[in-house]
């Protein structure tokens, strides 16, 4: 909520338009004209819908935690073994990749366009997110699966084997988002897992 007035419900197709454009142009290069035309509507039109772009910005964002969270917290609350989880952790995260690409591409190269009050709701969100993978890795240590490491910092390492494929995963590469997660995992859990 900004000035006590919720900032308008974006269409689904708008959001849509601006995550292309955003992820082919970046941020401050885009128009809102190209956004409109993609839509099929004029730039005054638009205008109806959002109120600035970085409302289009903020939407994108918002959109991708609040998915990624949702799908991470069936990993989190899943009876499986911590190593599980990471790895469930890590095919959620390069299926991600995989379906949004541009999303991500806004999510990660444009977050610190987002400003203010907004910004503070999204650095909330990615914190969450961030903290549910660190008490997967504590639940781990906790069990003796994991050995002494901090969660906070494995968590991230965890997160940035993925966070980058949008840079270089090709869905019709020769493997799928799946095969590149389990790949990471077994990296990871190299790392993380206890030895005799």
């Amino acid at each position: 909520m900004i000035n006590g007035t919720a900032p308008p419900k974006v269409r689904a197709d708008i959001i849509a338009a601006a995550t292309r454009v955003f992820s082919e142009r970046g941020y401050h290069a885009a128009s809102m004209s190209e956004i409109a035309e993609i839509v099929g509507m004029r730039k005054p039109s638009l205008y109806h819908h959002v109120r600035k772009k970085e409302d289009l910005l903020f939407a994108i964002h918002e959109q991708m935690i609040d998915e990624l969270i949702d799908e991470t917290m069936t990993v989190l609350s899943s009876s499986e073994s911590p190593s599980e989880k990471v790895r469930g952790v890590l095919r959620v995260a390069m299926s991600f990749v995989a379906r949004h690409r541009d999303g991500v591409t806004v999510f990660l190269q444009e977050r610190s366009a987002v400003s203010g009050e907004r910004w503070n709701e999204l650095v909330v969100k990615r914190d969450f997110y961030e903290q549910m993978v660190s008490r997967i890795i504590s639940e781990g240590t906790a069990s003796q699966t994991f050995v002494e490491v901090p969660p906070a910092i494995a968590a991230k390492a965890v997160l940035a084997m993925a966070n980058w494929g949008y840079t270089w995963f090709q869905p019709d590469g020769p493997l799928s988002a799946e095969q590149v997660a389990d790949a990471f995992a077994a990296i990871a859990l190299r790392g993380l897992e206890t030895r005799p």
